[in-house]
Formats: C-alpha cells, structure tokens, sequence
C-alpha cells in the first residue's frame, strides 16, 4: 500500500480512545473503547519499539500490539501514554538517537524552575531506560472525581487522585492553534498577542485576567530560557468542568536550546520587533495581555529572578555538570534581553519585592486550578 494512502477516517479509528482531550472517534455509538494504554513496567518495551522504528527496522508482532494502545499526542518526538500502579495516566517522551544532550532531564527540570515563577505545570518525573532516559508528564487533560459530581472549587483537576470510589473524568482539550483559528501556514505570522486574544475571547471571564498574566509570564520565560520551540500547537486551553469554559492549560514541551547568537528570537512574535527576544520588546508589547506596565515589570522582574538562579536549582535536583554545562547557553542573563534602563526597572522591583517578602509568584487572584500538585513522587512503578 502506497504511504498515505489511507482515508483519514482510518487514523481516527485506529488513534485509541486514551487520545488527548475528550474527541474518541469510533464507528458507532455502540462500539467498545479500544483496548486501554500499556502500563508503566512495559517501557523499555516501548522504548525499543522507538528505537526500531527510528532504525526504520521492523517492528516486531508483540511491540506492535503494545505500542498501538498507547500512542496519543501529537509532536516530533515519540510519545506514548501509560497508566501507573495506581491507575494515573502519563505521557512517556522518549529519547531519540539524534538527540545532542538529555533532552527528558533538561524538560523535567526546567517545567520545575517555571514552576518556581508561578506557572502551571504539571507533575514529571524521569525514568531512565538502559542507555536514555524518558520524560513521564501527568496527562492534564484528566482528573478523578466522583461519578456524576463536580470537583470543589479548590481542587486542581490534574492533581487529583484515585480512590474512595473516584473515577476518570476527561477534559476537553484545544491547541491556541485552533482557538486562534489559523491553519499551519498562518502559525508562523502569529504571536502571543493573538493567543492573548483568544484567552479573551473564549476563556471564562473569570479567569482572563489571570490566563493573560501567566501568558505573559510564560513568553517571558522562554525569552529567558531559549525556548524557540513555542508554537501554537505548544500552547494549550482546557475546558475546566466547573467553570464550564475554557482556561489555559499547564505549561509544557519547553526545552531550552543553547545557541551563541547574541540575538536570538521565539517561534511567535513577542512584541512590536516581532520575534526578537527581548524584555523590551516584551514590554512594549504587554498591553496585548491586559497588563499596566508596573504589574509587566512585576511579572518579568519575578521570572527573571528565578531563571538566575537557574544552574543551583539544576543542581540540587541532581542534574549532571556536563548537562549543566551543556544548557548554560541557553539561558540568558539580564545584560543580553534588556537594555540598561530597563535592567534598572527590574532590579528596583526585585529589590521591592525582596523587602516584602513576597513569594516568586506571577498570580494575582486566587485560582480554581493553579496549584501544585501535592503528590510528591510520580508514577509507581
């Protein structure tokens, strides 16, 4: 059969019913979920499958029958879903042979120091896998309630658990993709300011504010980490049961890329210089979040502050010298994104702010879902 020559009903039916959000296309009303996703302990299972497939050797009967169950998100990188011993729903990312450094350990960690800025991120852990190693990251887009019964208002959906008779919930999931409304060709002439419009425009008004202010903070980390891979598809919405509407999903694939270019730019436009990323040109672009200046400074002076830190914090979490090493580059001091007047705003405010001892946060308001989950490990194994 010649390649792509399948209709695309085919690779709807055959996508499993653990895909991401809550779409499962089946033939009928009446036709059973496909079989579930593998389980944690199938791994290096999985991991092998990859390493066939990027090998293009063949795949033998008993991995394709694993790996079928499994697959559920899209991206370059091969992915599979999985459940743990307690019945938590992971996506596995793992390595690829192309890789130039630990890809799954410089994620992991890095969605923990965003996590230090106040931003949403879900739960991930690393396993490592004979030679590489395999980024887990709590699937968000699930939560475990009661039958029938909505969660309290301050319970976060991708940080509950099983248990007490609790069952699996879907939620809706979207791409800014398809919330700003362009095809792929379009994509590349967009920016974060049309994100921000579509948080306005679609969000529950409730949390608008909030969204757009974590938005904001989001594109000024990856300015500050060298995360050129922020796509539309990258960023995320999903349809929060009790607000019956849509919020921004926790943040996630964000890598930094290590470069020696003095100017370096984001995938999506940051402000009135387009994609050059800069905190100027973030300023002069905040507006498009619903943001006074001062409350922008706020934000970036935060993210900033906690991002200088960065090479500490990968320590403390056992992160290799050589790893270290290897991503210093992508991080960005404040002398290489901002001009000296604006250094000056920033210092002054974190001054401010140390004085108050106020806590590395982005978040204004209280929040229906943005805390961290208080699950201290991840995936049983």
């Amino acid at each position: 059969m010649p390649a792509n020559s399948l209709p695309e009903s085919a690779y709807l039916l055959e996508a499993g019913s653990e895909r991401v959000g809550a779409l499962d296309v089946r033939e009928t009303l009446t036709t059973a979920a496909r079989a579930g996703v593998a389980d944690v302990q199938s791994l290096p299972y999985l991991f092998e499958t990859v390493e066939r497939l990027e090998r293009g050797e063949p795949v033998p009967e008993r991995l394709t029958d694993l790996f079928g169950s499994g697959p559920g998100a899209g991206g370059a990188r091969p992915k599979a879903s999985v459940r743990d011993a307690s019945g938590l729903l992971w996506l596995a990312k793992f390595a690829s042979h192309t890789d130039t450094f630990d890809n799954a350990r410089a994620e992991c960690t890095t969605l923990q120091l965003a996590a230090t800025c106040g931003i949403t991120v879900p739960d991930v852990e690393v396993v490592d896998l004979e030679s590489r190693s395999c980024l887990l990251i709590r699937r968000f887009d699930r939560f475990w309630a009661a039958p029938d019964s909505l969660l309290p208002a301050d319970a976060v959906p991708h940080a509950t658990l099983p248990g007490d008779d609790r069952v699996e919930h879907r939620m809706p999931f979207a791409s800014s993709l398809t919330l700003v409304g362009c095809d792929e060709y379009e994509s590349r002439l967009k920016g974060y300011s049309d994100i921000a419009l579509a948080v306005r425009r679609w969000t529950h008004p409730t949390v608008i504010r909030p969204d757009n202010r974590e938005l904001f903070a989001r594109m000024v980390f990856n300015i500050m980490v060298s995360n050129d891979d922020d796509h539309l598809r990258n960023h995320g919405f999903v349809r929060d049961p009790r607000l019956n509407g849509w919020r921004l999903s926790p943040l996630y694939d964000v890598v930094p890329r290590p470069g020696v270019a003095a100017e370096r730019f984001l995938h999506l436009q940051v402000g009135p210089q387009g994609k050059l990323a800069t905190l100027d040109n973030a300023l002069a672009g905040s507006a498009a979040f619903t943001l006074e200046r001062p409350d922008a400074i706020a934000v970036m002076a935060a993210v900033s502050r906690a991002v200088a830190s960065w090479a500490s914090f990968f320590e403390e979490r056992g992160i290799s010298g050589r790893l270290i090493d290897q991503l210093r580059p992508a991080f960005r001091n404040l002398a290489d994104v901002a001009s000296p007047d604006l250094r000056k705003l920033l210092q002054a405010q974190a001054k401010k702010t140390s004085q108050a001892r106020e806590p590395c946060d982005v978040a204004t308001a209280p929040d229906l879902v943005r805390r961290p989950s208080s699950r201290p490990h991840g995936p049983a194994r």
